[in-house]
């Protein structure tokens, strides 16, 4: 069983069971943990805010869609920040927006403090976390990589699992400011303690990425790269059609299920569920979707990611429907598992593909447009299933709409290019070609310019 999910040649440079790359896939794990668990914890605030403050349903919800909102019109940001000063200088700038968001979140007395702090100060933690550190797993990979990605992964289904009990357990008994307090000073402190083993590159380590074979080339630093060849993967990449149609998909999947991770809580206790079940529903969709998790990106990179793609997202779309006779704890539970098991493929898989479309080249471009689409998606679902509520006093109309997204984000993977064939030239080749080229000229090029890569 190990060595399938850790596929080894006698060729690959390093030892079996030890490389530096599971290092940094647990480094980046540790960081999505963190993030990751305290937005999917978001369902858990909502009850808690309208008793205290007696805010509606849908303007607290806003503080839920807004944070996506800043991540993704912020996740460009990130990538240049990411290509000036490096992905470790990067994660540790979000960390201090960390701070300062559940620090400020802890105070809150009006609804424009949540969206300050909660919605623009961690929105902007969050795509100072993701942006910069999706690209480097992708460099400590040579092959391999949906192993990498499924591990890292898990992290992404761990967080909510965690964060969503110590969240709802600490509120509930220490109230909301020591809440915040304990998980800021925490959640930063982890994340800077990280930054200490976390390097951008294998070179930088003075290793070979994961994979790497005797007689492959010596992939390319992206951070040490031109800013003349990565605009010019860039334009190769931006001129496909699939860059588009994965952007919109992301999208899709995200509104699909930000309508789910946001009301389930909410529409449990309204159904009559106790509030800490109805947490547990949301803990027990979140567990489940570890194992797709883990096992999508791996299964993609056998297979092709495509046909798995198509199923996930059809899974998602589908069981959402079983919210619409769930009338008891049982119900919500059978639910929770059904639907964790398209919702963890869904987005697990897009660092795969983007490999299998645009082999070797720099993805932080290709990540940040990803996640773009992506955090507008988990927006809008985040709103409509409040406001849908407000207007309407039923969750009806929220559940068709979550599983129109998905249906409609299935049909689009059905329409992608196959992924057989490299869609751009070859990066390994061009960066072969260029070795010949001394560096120093290049400096001169790379200062006067802003990237549009990584």
């Amino acid at each position: 069983m190990l060595s399938q999910l850790f596929p080894y040649s006698s060729h690959i440079a390093e030892s079996k069971y030890y490389h530096y790359a599971w290092v940094i896939i647990m480094i980046a794990a540790v960081i999505q943990m963190v993030g990751a668990g305290l937005r999917a914890a978001f369902g858990v605030f909502i009850d808690p805010l309208v008793q205290e403050h007696g805010w509606s349903n849908s303007s607290i919800a806003i503080a839920f869609a807004l944070s996506f909102i800043v991540t993704g019109f912020f996740s460009p940001f990130a990538d240049r920040i990411a290509g000036r000063v490096g992905a470790r200088k990067a994660v540790i700038l979000g960390s201090a927006f960390f701070f300062v968001g559940m620090i400020g979140t802890a105070y809150i007395s009006s609804i424009w403090h949540l969206y300050l702090a909660y919605s623009g100060m961690l929105g902007i933690a969050q795509s100072l976390f993701l942006i910069p550190v999706l690209p480097v797993v992708t460099v400590w990979f040579r092959r391999s990589l949906g192993t990498g990605t499924g591990i890292l992964w898990i992290s992404w289904g761990l967080g909510p699992v965690a964060g969503i009990q110590v969240m709802s357990t600490l509120i509930n008994s220490y109230g909301w400011t020591t809440a915040f307090v304990t998980g800021g000073i925490g959640g930063t402190g982890v994340i800077l303690l990280t930054m200490l083993w976390f390097r951008n590159s294998p070179a930088d380590a003075g290793k070979k990425p994961y994979g790497w074979r005797e007689g492959d080339a010596d992939t390319m630093n992206p951070e040490k790269a031109s800013p003349r060849m990565k605009e010019k993967y860039v334009h190769h990449i931006r001129s496909t059609h699939s860059f588009w149609n994965l952007i919109n998909i992301h999208f899709l999947g995200c509104v699909g299920h930000a309508v789910i991770l946001v009301m389930i809580v909410p529409m449990g206790i309204h159904k009559g569920l106790d509030a800490n079940v109805a947490a547990g529903v949301l803990s027990t969709l979140a567990g489940v979707s570890l194992m797709t998790r883990l096992f999508s990106p791996i299964i993609s990179d056998r297979i092709g990611s495509k046909p798995v793609m198509f199923v996930s997202y059809l899974l998602q779309g589908v069981t959402v429907l079983l919210l619409l006779s769930a009338d008891s704890t049982l119900a919500f539970y059978v639910f929770a598992v059904a639907f964790a098991i398209g919702y963890g493929g869904e987005g697990t898989i897009f660092p795969v593909i983007n490999r299998q479309y645009y082999g070797q080249a720099p993805q932080g471009h290709t990540i940040g447009w990803q996640l773009f689409g992506a955090n507008i998606g988990m927006a809008l679902g985040g709103v409509m299933g409040a406001f849908s509520f407000d207007i309407t006093g039923s969750y009806t109309a929220a559940i068709w709409l979550s599983a129109g997204f998905s249906l409609a984000g299935a049909f689009s993977i059905a329409v992608l290019q196959p992924t057989r064939r490299l869609l751009i030239p070859d990066w390994d080749k061009e960066s072969e070609n260029l070795r010949t080229i001394p560096e120093v000229p290049m400096e001169p090029a790379a200062s006067g310019s802003g990237t549009a890569g990584d």
